[in-house]
């Protein structure tokens, strides 16, 4: 969901802000620079209207996020850490090695985080709060209004459940799915997708039939899953009632949010200087 700017967006304006002081826009107090603009303009494949659009949105974001006096503990900045890198089956050390690469210290990295879950905290406590949830008979509307949406998610699957205790050993075991290993666990599955968790649900949809599943660190280990099938039938409403819900959360997460800045940044101080 794009609710909020990405990283990258945040990397350019970072970057460039130092360069050039040719102010092309003031939010609130909060300076824009035309070089900002072409930066992001070019970067992210945007037209001007849009990239301006989009870094008024940071400026309100940023003037929100100050007037909220969010804090973030240390604790909460390591849990997201790993679950970012558990995510990409990295340890952190992996994942700093990743970004140095990409030319991003550890410590922009952390501040650009902790900016990142700030704004989750603030969304979550001042625009998804405001959203009512469906009733069923609302669900069912959107569902058949929607239903091409729905015609090929997978309803019945037959996976592999691998358990390593390191993700080496993981790798060894995905390179040799049939060689006993030392330390691997292994559990055939049968599941349906409404048991399922969103992000799990998410994995296996995006892998293929006979692969495996990127692995995932959790606190019993290192998971993987190899996907034997995955069932295609459409069975109704019932059968993808989940599904039909995060969806719908979504699309509302999406509106609820837009209506919001579009409310912000027609009560904010913006005067446009130069474009």
């Amino acid at each position: 969901m794009k609710k909020f700017l990405p990283f990258l967006l945040f990397s350019l304006i970072s970057t460039h802000a130092q360069v050039i002081d040719a102010v092309a826009i003031d939010v609130e107090g909060e300076a824009i620079t035309t070089l900002e603009i072409q930066a992001v303009q070019e970067k992210m494949n945007m037209s001007k209207q849009a990239a301006v659009e989009a870094l008024i949105q940071d400026r309100l974001e940023k003037s929100a996020l100050k007037k909220a006096h969010i804090q973030i503990s240390h604790d909460e900045i390591q849990a997201k850490v790993q679950s970012i890198a558990s995510s990409k089956g990295m340890n952190q050390a992996e994942m700093k090695a990743v970004l140095a690469k990409k030319g991003l210290t550890w410590e922009n990295y952390i501040k650009q985080l902790t900016i990142e879950i700030k704004k989750e905290h603030f969304f979550k406590e001042n625009i998804a709060s405001t959203i009512i949830p469906p009733s069923e008979e609302e669900l069912k509307v959107y569902y058949n209004t929607h239903k091409e949406s729905f015609s090929s998610m997978p309803i019945q699957m037959s996976l592999v459940a691998y358990l390593a205790p390191t993700i080496e050993k993981m790798k060894e075991a995905i390179a040799n799915p049939m060689r006993p290993i030392e330390g691997i666990q292994k559990k055939n599955i049968l599941a349906n997708s409404q048991e399922m968790s969103p992000q799990l649900l998410d994995l296996i949809n995006n892998t293929n039939i006979n692969s495996f599943t990127q692995p995932v660190r959790t606190p019993q280990g290192v998971i993987a899953y190899f996907i034997k099938s995955k069932g295609q039938q459409q069975m109704g409403f019932e059968a993808v009632k989940n599904s039909v819900m995060n969806m719908w959360m979504q699309e509302q997460r999406v509106q609820v949010a837009q209506d919001f800045f579009n409310k912000l940044k027609s009560n904010a101080n913006i005067r446009v200087i130069r474009l």
